[in-house]
């Protein structure tokens, strides 16, 4: 066989295998999420008219950041078999935290499902946000990209206005909530750190989450106190409910933090504008 004739069926055997490779699966169209995450996420990578329901959480305005932005006509739902099936999806977004049995139920039923990665900071956040746009088709995830750019290009703005900032002036920050702290390998130790602060609770070798007693947190002793607190309260209400927390060097010094629990908590890219907000208010002079 001369050179050309092989080089000819070699083009022509490459043709077939690609002609009986099977089609790619089409992108879901019908997508229902049962976490505020997924909400967050999904109002980033599709249009609503993909999304058959949200959570119950997603029009609460303290706790999410798209609350308002679905239309009223999309069921709001709770991680229930029944109610879920009912708005026939053909792909389910969940979250680590959602019931295990709801996912195994809906698998058992043949009903495709998503789990979004979990995430401890940033770069986590930006996987598991391409991860879910992946599973939502090309559009999506060449979405998903941009919007992980568009996380970077944020926190590098970010740590140049606070590149200046030296060491000795990066305060010790507690984030606190009922008690309960957040420590190392949590999105807010990442939040903390990348506002130019010092996250007091991971100093302190505390990790995960934590409910910790009155006198471990006044031991602690941080600089600044981090709540996350709605628009009407006002630190002062935190600490007549806390008032052991008066003896704290934060109360002592009137640097009492208030960050929407939205802007917190979220595990979306929508904790780069949290991070934006806190390091504005621990080192205003930074940013004048």
């Amino acid at each position: 066989m001369s050179r050309l004739a092989a080089l000819l069926a070699a083009a022509l055997a490459l043709a077939a295998a690609a002609s009986a490779a099977p089609p790619a699966a089409p992108a879901p169209q019908r997508i229902c999420s049962v976490s505020l995450a997924g909400d967050e996420m999904l109002f980033l990578l599709v249009p609503p008219a993909r999304v058959v329901c949200v959570s119950s959480f997603a029009d609460d305005r303290e706790a999410s950041n798209v609350a308002g932005r679905y239309p009223a006509t999309i069921p709001r739902l709770v991680a229930r078999t029944e109610p879920v099936i009912a708005t026939r999806p053909d792909l389910i977004v969940a979250a680590p935290w959602n019931d295990r049995a709801f996912l195994t139920g809906l698998a058992a039923l043949g009903v495709p499902s998503v789990t979004i990665e979990p995430a401890e900071d940033f770069a986590g956040i930006e996987r598991a946000l391409v991860a879910l746009g992946r599973a939502l088709g090309p559009e999506a995830e060449a979405k998903a990209r941009d919007q992980a750019a568009a996380m970077d290009a944020r926190l590098a703005a970010l740590d140049r206005a606070l590149a200046a900032v030296p060491e000795a002036k990066r305060p010790r920050v507690l984030s606190l909530s009922h008690l309960v702290v957040a420590g190392s390998g949590t999105t807010v130790d990442a939040l903390i750190r990348r506002a130019g602060g010092v996250n007091a609770a991971a100093a302190a070798g505390i990790e995960g989450h934590r409910k910790l007693p009155t006198e471990q947190i006044l031991a602690l002793d941080p600089d600044v106190l981090l709540l996350g607190q709605g628009l009407d309260i006002d630190a002062a209400a935190v600490l007549r409910a806390y008032p052991q927390l008066e003896a704290t060097r934060a109360a002592k010094g009137g640097r009492v933090i208030l960050l929407p629990p939205k802007l917190l908590t979220t595990v979306t890219p929508y904790l780069v504008e949290g991070a934006e907000q806190l390091a504005r208010q621990l080192h205003p002079e930074a940013f004048r």
